[in-house]
């Protein structure tokens, strides 16, 4: 039943996020003579995310109606999906005080012990690299600034 949840939840997640980034995609500039603009990879990118969120969701759904175990989810599931959306929102309003680097790890320490790590170094060592590893990966690799 746990894959299940995960399953229903990762495709709601990413259902969302590929519809708001279709919309988003939408308002790139359109040359009307280009058979292809700007925003033909995003909505196409968005689109087969938007399918495949589909179709995960509802091949976990109906897993989740065949299995025997289909009881309420328990308050402690609950409780634990709604701190951590407050944790995600926590997190982006860090993210325009504090910058990438900071809120990320902040984040990524909070995020991994909602989770269940409870290893000292591993938590920490992939709450300081990863932020750092991303930034250079984006800044210097990519020329992409992060703020």
């Amino acid at each position: 039943m746990k894959k299940e949840i995960s399953d229903i939840s990762t495709g709601t997640v990413l259902l969302i996020f590929s519809l708001i980034g279709y919309f988003y995609s939408t308002k790139l500039a359109v040359d009307s003579t280009i058979k292809y603009g700007p925003d033909f990879f995003p909505k196409l990118v968005f689109s087969l995310l938007a399918f495949t969120s589909v179709i995960l969701l509802l091949t976990a759904i109906l897993r989740f109606k065949r299995s025997k175990e289909f009881v309420s989810m328990s308050q402690k599931v609950i409780f634990g999906v709604v701190l951590f959306i407050v944790v995600l929102i926590g997190y982006i309003g860090l993210f325009f005080l504090t910058g990438f680097i900071i809120s990320t790890i902040i984040f990524l320490l909070i995020g991994q012990w909602l989770f269940g790590i409870r290893k000292i170094p591993i938590l920490i060592a992939t709450s300081i690299l990863l932020p750092f590893v991303l930034y250079f990966v984006f800044t210097f690799l990519f020329k992409i600034p992060l703020p």
